[in-house]
C-alpha cells in the first residue's frame, strides 16, 4: 500500500467523466504528448461522451479503437494535505482512494503529490 500526500490543490476539469467497458468501440481523436507530463493517453469519443483513456487499454486500427478493460475517468478534486492511497499508476496518474473516504476510487495526477 503506497501512500501519497497532496502538495498542490486541484479541481477536476471534467463534470461528466468518460466511462467505458471492455469491448466497447471508441473513436480515437488525439494522443497526448509522449514527452509531456502525462504521456500515453488518448482522447476518445463514444456516442455520448468524450474523454482521455489510457493508451494501454485501447486496441487500435487507425482512428477506431476497442477498449480492452473497463475504465472510469473520474478524477478527484484535491486539497493540499489530503492522503491518497494508490491502487496502480498509469501515464503520470495514480488510481486509488482518499484515506478519508476509502469507498470512492478516482484518479490523481502525480505532479500534485509526494510519496510518504
Amino acid at each position: 500500500m503506497k501512500e501519497f500526500k497532496v502538495i498542490r490543490s486541484r479541481k477536476s476539469e471534467f463534470d461528466n467523466p468518460i466511462k467505458v467497458v471492455e469491448d466497447q468501440n471508441v473513436l480515437c481523436l488525439e494522443e497526448s504528448d509522449p514527452l509531456g507530463a502525462w504521456p500515453d493517453w488518448v482522447l476518445c469519443e463514444t456516442k455520448d461522451n468524450k474523454g482521455w483513456i489510457p493508451k494501454s487499454i485501447i486496441r487500435r486500427k487507425a482512428d477506431l479503437g476497442v477498449i480492452t478493460e473497463d475504465y472510469d475517468a473520474f478524477e478527484f478534486d484535491l486539497i493540499e494535505g489530503e492522503i491518497i492511497v494508490m491502487d496502480y499508476k498509469k501515464g503520470g496518474w495514480i488510481w486509488g482512494y482518499k484515506m478519508s473516504n476509502p469507498d470512492v476510487r478516482g484518479w490523481a495526477p502525480l505532479n500534485h503529490l509526494e510519496t510518504l
